[in-house]
């Protein structure tokens, strides 16, 4: 089994959600409990430098974190969270150890499921970058953003409300509300689930006709499947 080390952290709710479903997959195909490690940062920080677009700082605070894992002689390593993918690119390049990128693995699953034309949510940062543009062009995706209050509602209920676990049904009726509009204007397939808290709020159960992109599940199949050489 390869060694992995996850930054996590970055959402600590979401964090918990890897650990523990890294723990069940792997064990689902092994018998026994993975080994791995977990590097935890301030969620603050890759937030504060992300929407300021610091990006060179954002980078340098990663390289730093992610410099311990590699201390830790991990064989590859992965952030639990969409949001420091903006420096994705250029991260890789300032470190030794592999990487496996949500975004990366996020745009092949979608085109796997031959959709091509799919909704994102997220943090602010991560629905206006455009590095999940950037990529699903790529895999022949289209990405399609909501409106700009309709994105700032959701980057709110995000920063106030999901990264604290605390899960009301009056948010999970509007961001189901706002699916529904880009269906209507849009005609979108599915939904990338592009900030590893919202699989918290929603799931494939509150949609019938579209297919839902989570993130973090996705993430935790490939992150798994390298651990076993699968």
């Amino acid at each position: 089994m390869k060694k992995f080390g996850l930054l996590g952290g970055i959402g600590p709710e979401s964090t918990v959600e890897y650990y523990l479903q890294i723990i069940k997959k792997a064990k689902e195909i092994t018998g026994t409990n993975p080994d791995f490690l977990i590097k935890s940062i301030d969620t603050n920080v890759v937030l504060a430098y992300a929407a300021e677009k610091k990006y060179k700082d954002l980078i340098t605070f990663l390289k730093q974190k992610i410099n311990v894992l590699e201390e830790a002689k991990v064989d590859f390593s992965a952030m639990a969270s969409n949001t420091p993918h903006v420096v994705y690119d250029e991260l890789i390049k300032e470190v030794s150890v592999p990487m496996i990128s949500i975004v990366e693995e996020t745009c092949k699953k979608t085109k796997d499921n031959n959709l091509k034309k799919v909704g994102l949510f997220g943090t602010m940062s991560t629905m206006t970058s455009g590095f999940y543009q950037k990529k699903g062009e790529k895999y022949g995706i289209e990405i399609i953003t909501p409106s700009q209050d309709q994105m700032e509602y959701i980057h709110d209920k995000y920063m106030k409300e999901l990264l604290f676990r605390n899960i009301k049904q009056t948010t999970k009726k509007k961001l189901i509300n706002i699916v529904d509009d880009l269906c209507e204007k849009y005609d979108i397939e599915g939904l990338i689930l592009g900030g590893t808290e919202i699989p918290l709020i929603l799931n494939q159960d509150d949609f019938e006709h579209i297919k839902i992109m989570d993130t973090t599940e996705i993430h935790v199949e490939a992150i798994v499947n390298m651990m076993l050489n699968i």
